[in-house]
C-alpha cells in the first residue's frame, strides 16, 4: 500500500506549559475538517518543529473521516492508528519508540470560535487536570 503524500499548513494548537504527566490531556487542538490527511500534516509539522519525533497518531474511528494506515509528510512516514475505543475527544501522538507521547484535546472544527479558544485556553492551562469532557464543560461557562 502506498502511503499519501501530504503538505502541511498551519495547526491551530496550545500547549499546557510546563509539560507536566499530571491529567488526561496534554494540549488542545482545533482542525479545520475531519480529515486527517489533510490536518495531520500540519500537527506533525507543530511537534517536529519543537524537536518532537512523531511518528504515530491514533485516533477515534467514528470521529474522523477515513483514513490511510499512513501518509508521508515533509518526507516522512506517520502512521495513522484508528481505534473504536479511543476517547473520541483526545487525539494522541506517539513517537516511534512509544516513549514520547503527546495527547491533544480535540475540538470539533465547527466549534464556535469564541468556544474553541476558551477550550484551546483551558487545554493548555497550568495546573489543569481535568478530563476532556470536564474540559469541554468548562469552557461552555
Amino acid at each position: 500500500m502506498n502511503a499519501t503524500t501530504i503538505a502541511p499548513s498551519s495547526a491551530r494548537v496550545s500547549f499546557r506549559q510546563p509539560v507536566t504527566t499530571e491529567g488526561y490531556v496534554d494540549a488542545g487542538w482545533w482542525p479545520r475538517s475531519r480529515d486527517l490527511t489533510l490536518e495531520v500534516p500540519a500537527l506533525m509539522d507543530v511537534l517536529w518543529t519543537a524537536a518532537r519525533e512523531m511518528t504515530r497518531v491514533v485516533y477515534n474511528l467514528s470521529s474522523w473521516e477515513p483514513a490511510p494506515r499512513r501518509i508521508q509528510v515533509a518526507g516522512r512516514l506517520v502512521h495513522l492508528s484508528g481505534y473504536h475505543h479511543q476517547d473520541p475527544l483526545v487525539l494522541s501522538v506517539i513517537d516511534a519508540r512509544g516513549t514520547d507521547r503527546v495527547d491533544f484535546l480535540v475540538i470539533a472544527p465547527e466549534t464556535p470560535p469564541d468556544f474553541a479558544e476558551r477550550a484551546l485556553q483551558l487545554a493548555s492551562s497550568i495546573g489543569q487536570i481535568q478530563t476532556p469532557a470536564d474540559l469541554f464543560a468548562l469552557a461552555q461557562q
